[in-house]
């Protein structure tokens, strides 16, 4: 009885949670993210008619030195057009309290890029972030990950 209601509630919570159609962290080298070191996740869309939440993930040191990281966000969609966008995240709030849960001096934060997107063609999807702060050398990143959320909404 005891080995049934454990897997019943393992059941439960684990259909609970988020539908992710992609998840993945790439973790930084020395935790030093240079201008080259780019970021590429590629995922693949069936669903055109569906919602989707898209949001980054930082795991950094509670020691980084700047209150945000400046992101260069470059998406290739399936017919090779490849749009960008400059984006600011907030790894800090201004008096200096470290964004998400932190645990031994690494913080984790998730933050959403947008809500409710919507992909036109089916096919695969690149994409691509890129530091681009003041210096070359970006220390204090360990990991940045990128989540794709199909919702159960439709457009």
């Amino acid at each position: 009885m005891k080995y049934f209601l454990f897997l019943a509630s393992i059941v439960v919570f684990t259909a609970c949670g988020p539908d992710y159609l992609f998840e993945e962290e790439k973790a930084i080298a020395n935790t030093q993210w240079m201008y080259a070191d780019t970021l590429d996740y590629r995922f693949s869309i069936s669903d055109t008619t569906a919602l989707y939440n898209l949001s980054v993930t930082f795991t950094y040191a509670d020691t980084f030195p700047n209150q945000n990281v400046y992101i260069k966000f470059y998406t290739k969609f399936p017919n090779g057009k490849r749009l960008s966008k400059p984006l600011s995240f907030d790894l800090f709030d201004p008096e200096g309290k470290p964004a998400g849960k932190c645990s031994g001096g690494t913080c984790s934060t998730n933050i959403p890029i947008q809500q409710n997107a919507f992909f036109e063609k089916a096919g695969e999807y690149v994409i691509t972030l890129e530091q681009f702060g003041r210096k070359d050398a970006l220390s204090g990143i360990k990991g940045v990950g990128l989540l794709v959320e199909k919702t159960e909404k439709k457009r």
